[in-house]
């Protein structure tokens, strides 16, 4: 429906799937921080083995986007996450909202699984627009 096509499939008009699928990635740690690379995949499954710090996205999206993250902590449990803190790819803070202005606490005990997803509303601004968290689900398993 457009002959100037924005990306690889550029439909202008009503899309209907069946079904569909995303990759799925893990995160890359490095000194207690996470790097999410949106140029991989937009779903993340991490086992938590240590402490995570803090988090740099990478590979955003120059518009709109959104990812996923899945935390499960290990067999000992009680590991920390910076659930707010996280940098884009200059370093440079960026801001993570969440409903009523309560930063989540990741569940700390054995074997648990808390998901949280974030959406971007301009990928170009990531660090003055911020983004915005919700909590999926905690404390599963």
């Amino acid at each position: 429906g457009t002959l100037s096509a924005r990306a690889n499939l550029d439909v202008e008009g009503h899309t209907r799937l069946k079904t569909y699928s995303e990759n799925v990635g893990t995160l890359s740690i490095a000194a207690n921080v996470a790097t999410v690379d949106l140029g991989s995949a937009q779903t993340f499954n991490h086992t938590l083995t240590d402490n995570i710090e803090s988090f740099k996205v990478i590979n955003v999206p120059a518009g709109s986007s959104s990812f996923v993250i899945k935390f499960t902590q290990d067999i000992t449990g009680g590991r920390t996450v910076g659930i707010d803190t996280f940098v884009d790819e200059s370093s440079t803070a960026v801001t993570v909202y969440w409903p009523s202005g309560v930063a989540p606490i990741v569940t700390g005990l054995a074997s648990k699984t808390d998901i949280y997803s974030f959406k971007i509303m301009d990928g170009e601004g990531l660090s003055s627009d911020g983004l915005f968290g919700v909590v999926t689900g905690q404390n599963f398993g």
